[in-house]
This record gives structure tokens, sequence and C-alpha cells, in this order.
């Protein structure tokens, strides 16, 4: 995990303060919720910062698929230039300025699966639902939006910091008891998330908790996909832009790969060329590779990218399942 600067970690009290609040405002009926015409599965947290939301709902979405369903994807596509809603679907627009890097991303990932980057999140699940004959929608970083009613609401936790301790807080723990289930992700083992479970279950006495690792699925040279051993004995040099790296780093660890230099970069961060030919002439003086993520990845151009590897990566359960975990929204569904 990445540790906050302290001056941000100051910024929990106004967030957990503005967010109960707004709760407050639908809970008493001051703002109504709207209700989309399928079941809403939403994905979130009570952390700023990276939880594994992107890697949970890509399994997800699998798993929807294998069931038979015809799941979306709803996102506001952060960071974006463009402010219009995007419907990636079918071959349609991808481009990570226009629509952001994790929709991006999940679009790579999920090539059969529509996603709809749009803030107004109601809209959203009603293109969803209309252009592309969902049957389920995944709310991506939904916990704390309250506009769309939900059927569904999981919180991702990172297991080696169940209280959000090392990030801004946007909710009190205290809100973990509105979650359905509860996902431990990046745990390195089942011991530290069963520890997780331990402290958490007080909080969500009602939840259905799953605990998920990453695991390296395959690793991309240009057009070609090669299996996570070869990276085995490798001089590496990682270089990530997201908002926890140190499971990146572990993930290559698992591989066996010689990790001799790091470079991280804030939370999408917008690579200029120079920083990265600056990266790739440094790797080359020591005769590293240089290894990115699939996030990273998108935003750099093409004849960058072919010099560097990218990792894929997949939330793996440690105990539970996703078709339980979704079994809620399934039963009698498909």
């Amino acid at each position: 995990m990445r540790r906050w600067p302290n001056w941000l970690l100051g910024f929990t009290d106004i967030l957990e303060a503005v967010n109960a609040v707004a709760r407050t405002a639908y809970r008493l009926g001051l703002r109504k919720s709207e209700r989309a015409a399928v079941p809403v599965i939403s994905v979130g947290n009570i952390a700023c910062g990276g939880t594994g939301k992107t890697p949970l709902v890509a399994a997800l979405a699998r798993t929807l698929l294998s069931a038979g369903a015809r799941p979306a994807i709803l996102t506001r596509g952060y960071r974006r230039r463009e402010g219009g809603p995007i419907l990636i679907w079918q071959g349609g627009p991808a481009g990570w300025e226009q629509a952001g890097d994790e929709p991006t991303l999940l679009a790579r990932a999920l090539p059969n699966v529509p996603i709809v980057v749009d803030a107004d999140r109601v809209r959203g699940a009603a293109t969803a639902v209309r252009e592309t004959g969902a049957t389920h929608l995944l709310l991506d970083d939904g916990f704390q939006h309250w506009r769309l009613a939900r059927d569904l609401d999981i919180v991702a936790v990172e297991a080696s910091d169940p209280f959000g301790a090392t990030a801004p807080r946007r909710e009190h723990p205290n809100a973990l008891a509105r979650a359905h289930a509860i996902v431990l992700s990046r745990a390195a083992d089942r011991t530290e998330a069963l520890a997780a479970m331990a402290v958490l279950g007080p909080y969500a006495p009602d939840a259905y908790f799953i605990a998920t690792k990453l695991a390296a699925r395959g690793l991309h040279r240009g057009e070609e996909r090669q299996p996570p051993e070869v990276l085995n004995g490798v001089a590496v040099l990682a270089m990530a832009g997201i908002a926890s790296p140190q499971g990146f780093i572990h993930t290559l660890g698992d591989m066996g790969a010689n990790i001799v230099d790091m470079k991280f970069y804030s939370d999408h961060h917008r690579y200029s060329r120079r920083e990265v030919e600056k990266v790739l002439a440094e790797a080359d003086r020591s005769g590293a590779l240089v290894v990115t993520t699939a996030k990273d990845i998108v935003k750099l151009p093409s004849d960058l990218a072919a010099r560097l590897a990218w990792l894929e990566v997949e939330a793996v359960p440690l105990f539970g399942s996703f078709e339980e975990l979704l079994g809620p929204v399934l039963d009698d569904e498909v």
C-alpha cells in the first residue's frame, strides 16, 4: 500500500462529514434515489485511492457473463478530458483521454462488455439498458453515489489496511453496516485476510466476506502474450502510476522477477513522452526490462508502448466465491 501524505490524511474528517450529510439527505427523503430497469451492483470503498476495485469489477463482469447474464459497466471516467457520455462497445471509441484510463483498461480486458462513461449514473444506466440490452449493471465506485439505487452493495477493502488508515477516508467504518458484501482485496495470504475479516466483522455483521489476491495471467510485449513464468530471473524496472503500487511489486516478485529499480507516479498519471524515454534509457543502462501495468500502458504512445511490457493480472478468490457474492442478483434472473 502507499502511505498518503499526512496533510491529505487530515481531510478524512471533512470527507466523512460531507458524505454523512449527503447520505442523511437521502435517508430522510430530502433527495430521492432512482431505480434502474435491471439490477444494479455497486462496487465501491470507504477509503480514497486504490483498493482493488477495477480488477474486482472485471472479475464480477466475467462471472455474470459465465452465468448467462449481459452485464454493462457504469463509470464516470475519472480525469478524462471530455465530459460528455460515451458508450464503449462493439468497437466504439475507447481512447483513454476521452474515456479515462480505467474504462479504457476495462474495455481492453472485457471486449464483449459494454461500458458507459457518464458522470450522470442514472442516465448512464438508462443508456446501458436501452442501447445494449444489459440485464445487470456494475456501478463502478458507487458506494457513496446514492442517486442511483442499487440491489447489491459491494465494498472493496484492502486486506492489509482494513480501516483505511493510510489514505483519506470517505466514510467511517460504521458505513460498512449497509454493505451486502465486503471483498478483502490484494490479500497476501489467507492469514492476513482472516485477520482483516475478524476486525471488520463487528462493523458489518450481516455482510458476505470474500478475500482475493492479484494473480498474474500473462506478460504482454507488443502484440505477443507470454506466460508469467518468462519473468523468472529477469531484471525488471517497474513503472506504475497507480494508487497502490506495492501490489504490483508483490506480483512481480511472485513471478520471480529481479526488480532492480522502481518508478512510481501519482494515480492516473499522464505520462509525458520525455519521462517515459528517460525511464527506458535508465533501463537500457542497467540491462532491465521496463514492466508497467494495464492501467498505465493504455496511456502511452504506441511506439513507446512497444518498447515496454505490461502485466495482465486478475483478482482470484482466496476464500469465498464471486458466484456466491452475486447470488442475490442472479437467482431467478438468468
